[in-house]
C-alpha cells in the first residue's frame, strides 16, 4: 500500500513540473574554429553537429541559436547560415552552411534549449524578394516588417539574433546590420532592419526569442549611436578592445547560480576595416553567489574599427521539473566537480579579463 502511495506521489509530483515548472539548458558550440577546412575551404561548405543534452529534457525542446563571435575576410561578399534539425528529448544538430566568397574561420555558436510554456522561438528567413531597399542602392537605408505570434503572449518581450546573411560589401566602406525592434503587442512586434554605404544586404535570417515569463531577463545592449563606440579603433592590433555593462538582477538568481542559463549573441554591428579581417565577439559572466551583477561585454581586436555593435542576452535561473529535481540531488561529487571546472573554463575565455 505504501509503495503504491508513493509511485502515485511521484507521479503528479512530476506532472506539475510542466505547468509550474520550465526546464533549460546552455551551451557553447566551437565546431569553427580556425582548422584548416575553414582556413582554406572548398565551397559550399557543409557540416553538421550533434549536441547532446547533459541533461534529458521531459517532453522535446525548443532551441535557439546565437552567435557569440565572428571572424570573416574584407572586402569579400559574405553568405553563411547556420539552423537547428532533428531536436529530440537527448539532443539536436546544428548545421552550418558556408557558400563564400568571404573565409568564416571563426564562429561560435550560443544554444539553449527550452521547454517554457511562455517562451518561443521564431526563425525569420528574409529573402532576395523580400529585402528590396536594402539590396540595391547606397546611403542609409531601412525596410519594415512584422513579427507575429499567437496571442498567448499578453505582455510579450522580444529580442533578435542574427544568425545568417548574404552581403555584397565589395564596394562597401562598412558591414553594417542594424536591426530596431518596435513595441511589442499581443499579436506581433515591428521590426526595422537599416543598412548603409553600399553594403546590400541579399538575404538575412534572424532568431526571434519571444516570452512573457517574468523570471526570464531579457535584453539589448550598445549602442546606435556611432560616437559612442568611437574609442573601440584599431590603435592596440593585438588585444582585445571591450566596452562592458553591468546590470542589477533580482535574487533569485543568485541561489544555485551555476545553473543559470546566461546566453548573449549579436544583433548588429557596422564595421570596417583598413587591413585584415574583421572580428566581432561578444561575452559574460555568471553571476557568483556573492553578486546580484550580470557582467556583458563585447569588442574588436586587430585592424577592425568597431562603429557600432548591438548584443541581446537572456538570463533564466535554474528552474526544473520536482521529479528531475529529485533525481539531480541524486548526482555524485564527481558529476559537481566535471560541471564546476567546464563552467570555470568558460569564464576564462570569456571577454571579461
Amino acid at each position: 500500500m505504501f509503495i503504491i502511495a508513493g509511485i502515485l506521489f511521484v507521479s503528479v509530483f512530476g506532472q506539475l513540473g510542466y505547468d509550474g515548472y520550465t526546464e533549460w539548458q546552455s551551451g557553447i558550440d566551437r565546431t569553427i574554429n580556425r582548422q584548416s577546412k575553414f582556413v582554406e575551404p572548398v565551397y559550399p561548405l557543409q557540416m553538421f553537429t550533434r549536441v547532446q543534452f547533459p541533461r534529458q529534457f521531459s517532453r522535446r525542446p525548443q532551441v535557439l541559436l546565437m552567435h557569440e563571435e565572428i571572424e570573416w575576410n574584407k572586402n569579400r561578399n559574405i553568405n553563411y547560415q547556420t539552423f537547428v534539425s532533428d531536436v529530440t528529448v537527448k539532443g539536436f544538430y546544428i548545421n552550418y552552411l558556408i557558400n563564400g566568397p568571404a573565409i568564416i574561420p571563426v564562429l561560435r555558436v550560443r544554444w539553449v534549449a527550452f521547454v517554457d510554456s511562455e517562451a518561443e522561438v521564431q526563425y525569420v528567413n528574409y529573402q532576395f524578394e523580400d529585402l528590396i531597399r536594402l539590396r540595391q542602392g547606397f546611403g542609409t537605408r531601412f525596410q519594415d516588417f512584422m513579427v507575429q505570434y499567437y496571442l498567448k503572449y499578453p505582455t510579450p518581450r522580444v529580442v533578435a539574433f542574427i544568425v545568417g546573411a548574404e552581403m555584397e560589401v565589395y564596394d562597401s566602406l562598412t558591414t553594417t546590420i542594424q536591426i530596431q525592434l518596435g513595441k511589442p503587442t499581443g499579436s506581433a512586434t515591428p521590426v526595422r532592419i537599416l543598412t548603409r554605404d553600399r553594403c546590400h544586404i541579399n538575404t538575412l535570417r534572424i532568431a526571434y526569442f519571444i516570452s512573457s515569463d517574468y523570471s526570464t531577463i531579457m535584453g539589448t545592449l550598445g549602442s546606435s549611436d556611432n560616437y559612442f563606440n568611437q574609442f573601440l579603433d584599431n590603435e592596440n592590433r593585438m588585444k582585445l578592445r571591450v566596452q562592458r555593462f553591468e546590470r542589477e538582477v533580482p535574487s533569485t538568481f543568485i541561489f544555485e547560480s551555476h545553473q543559470n542559463v546566461l546566453a548573449q549573441g549579436i544583433t548588429g554591428f557596422d564595421v570596417h576595416s583598413r587591413a585584415g579581417n574583421f572580428y566581432v565577439k561578444v561575452g559574460g559572466e555568471y553571476i557568483d553567489k556573492k553578486s546580484s551583477t550580470y557582467h556583458c561585454a563585447y569588442g574588436t581586436r586587430g585592424d577592425t574599427v568597431l562603429q557600432y555593435m548591438e548584443v541581446s542576452y537572456i538570463l533564466h535561473p535554474p528552474a526544473l521539473p520536482p521529479y528531475q529535481m529529485l533525481v539531480e540531488e541524486s548526482a555524485t561529487d564527481k558529476q559537481e566537480e566535471e560541471t564546476k571546472t567546464e563552467e570555470q573554463q568558460l569564464l576564462n575565455e570569456s571577454l571579461i579579463p
